[in-house]
């Protein structure tokens, strides 16, 4: 017999090599997020977290909940033409992880083994966290006035949890706390409308949730 004609008849009766199928889990009109998207969603978390890692149907629908308005906001830049952060700018970030959460580069690789990730997929994630505040200080921020009133109202309801703040003896006065209180009542309204854009958002698109990717 020819050895091709050999070859051939073996690799014919050698057993099918398994093949991982990587379903959808959620449908937005036209676009699809896969489960192995919403695993790669929760190990970055987890990591970031310095969390364990958590694979319950509660974590996969939350996973799932980012990941939809991560699309909606992509779509959103895209179509505004944002300009995003460019590969490299995640570089400080990286480098602030590395030394707040790690003694070592073999800790913290050792660590990105351990949650199944590599470090291009975290940069790539850093990368789109960058992408989403430039999102929200140019979409949102300019948006937001906070008056004089409500930021004194904000000092008396907020003044005895700055005196447990304040140094000891120093007296907490409503023109010194003005920009930390400024501050704080434009990150909630900033937050507030980040969210009704989305609740809005998700209005205006057919989402289904195919149940086997989530027990």
């Amino acid at each position: 017999m020819r050895p091709d004609l050999l070859f051939l008849m073996t690799l014919a009766l050698l057993p099918p090599r398994a093949t991982v199928i990587d379903r959808i889990a959620v449908t937005l009109d036209s676009q699809v997020i896969a489960e192995s998207e919403i695993l790669l969603e929760l190990r970055l978390t987890a990591f970031l977290n310095g969390e364990s890692l958590d694979f319950t149907s509660q974590a996969r629908k939350a996973a799932a909940n980012r990941l939809i308005e991560q699309k909606l906001i992509r779509k959103e830049i895209e179509l505004g033409r944002y300009t995003q952060p460019s590969p490299g700018e995640e570089e400080p970030m990286l480098t602030q992880i590395q030394a707040q959460r790690f003694h070592s580069l073999d800790e913290y690789h050792r660590a990105l083994e351990k949650y199944g990730l590599d470090e291009n997929q975290l940069r790539a994630h850093l990368l789109w966290q960058l992408a989403l505040l430039r999102f929200i200080d140019v979409r949102f921020r300019p948006a937001v006035t906070v008056t004089d009133e409500e930021m004194r109202q904000y000092f008396a309801q907020q003044l005895p949890e700055l005196e447990k703040r304040a140094s000891p003896g120093k007296p907490v006065t409503f023109e010194g706390a003005r920009s930390e209180i400024q501050d704080a009542l434009t990150e909630q309204a900033v937050d507030k409308q980040m969210n009704d854009w989305l609740a809005e958002a998700r209005k205006r698109i057919h989402i289904e949730f195919r149940p086997e990717a989530f027990q």
